[in-house]
């Protein structure tokens, strides 16, 4: 769909069909498909002098947020050309360190919700919203912490049945504990830090919902609710993971997967599943107006599209 991307973080839909892609040290850009031929013919420099950006949304209002480390700014393109020309920081001086703020989403009752990782791999935090989602008000006031335990989580989405699902990134060595896959729950402790027994299912803490495996830089998530795959994938999550960085043991990562999300009386149980190989480091996925899947490549500075044929060959 798109390539010569530098170093690019995340994907959010904009109106009319647009793209916008956030890259970690260069503009933020709008991509139209101006044809409907399945590539982004035109690029608008949408934004170009925010830098170490993990995280975009639209909002509901069109408004294109933006979480960079530390802080979360509102961009507007208020004449309808195309490019921003008002921006307004709304949260500032969020704790940073080996990890930030990264995903952003909407929730159904209108508020923002916002991940922020932990400053260390493993220690007790000073500031309270590290290794947390928080939640705020569209203009980043009443910002509190909704649930926390959670290392790195690097991405979130809102499903069908208005649950809140988030990607967590596991500890690196000495602990080297499983990424993970959270239902999050508002007041909910998920367990990290994990030292001093290394244990990331303590019973102090919420266990996650399924296993990413070890190592593999869980990133992107977003929900199935296109028309054009088979009814079985409806309400199903897909996920980046990113892949394994130099202290893992094993390397793990770099694909695409399916989470299969089966309702019991218990509550959602989920079945994890290989979906797409190929990639470097993929690292944000979404679902597209038409219902295939845009998969973001950090590695490959690309952006793929997935669709779906019932016949032997993609038309």
């Amino acid at each position: 769909m798109a390539d010569g991307l530098n170093f690019p973080t995340s994907l959010a839909l904009g109106p009319g069909g647009a793209v916008y892609v956030s890259q970690f040290g260069a503009p933020i850009l709008r991509l139209v498909d101006a044809d409907d031929d399945g590539i982004f013919e035109d690029n608008v420099e949408y934004v170009t002098d925010l830098v170490l950006t993990n995280g975009i949304v639209v909002a509901p209002d069109g408004a294109l947020y933006v979480s960079a480390a530390g802080g979360v700014t509102v961009i507007r393109d208020t004449d309808g050309d195309g490019a921003s020309d008002e921006r307004e920081e709304i949260i500032s001086f969020l704790p940073a360190g080996a990890h930030w703020n990264n995903g952003l989403a909407f929730g159904p009752d209108g508020l923002l919700y916002i991940t922020n990782g932990s400053t260390c791999n493993e220690c007790i935090e000073e500031d309270p919203r590290s290794a947390t989602i928080l939640r705020a008000n569209p203009d980043g006031s009443d910002l509190q912490v909704y649930a926390t335990g959670l290392r790195n989580p690097y991405d979130l989405t809102f499903d069908s049945e208005g649950r809140l699902w988030a990607t967590d990134n596991g500890s690196d060595p000495p602990c080297n504990t499983i990424d993970e896959l959270n239902l999050i729950l508002q007041g909910r402790d998920y367990g990290w830090p994990y030292e001093p027994d290394c244990d990331s299912f303590d019973a102090d803490g919420t266990p996650p919902i399924a296993s990413l495996s070890f190592n593999t830089g869980s990133t992107g998530i977003d929900e199935y609710d296109g028309a054009l795959f088979p009814p079985e994938y409806s309400g199903d999550l897909f996920i980046t993971l990113w892949g394994s960085n130099a202290l893992a043991p094993e390397p793990g990562g770099r694909m695409l997967m399916r989470a299969i999300i089966g309702e019991t009386a218990e509550g959602p149980r989920v079945t994890i599943e290989e979906f797409g190989t190929g990639f470097a480091n993929p690292i944000d996925v979404v679902v597209d107006g038409d219902g295939t899947l845009l998969v973001l490549d950090f590695g490959s500075g690309s952006i793929y599209r997935i669709g779906y044929s019932p016949s032997s060959s993609m038309p």
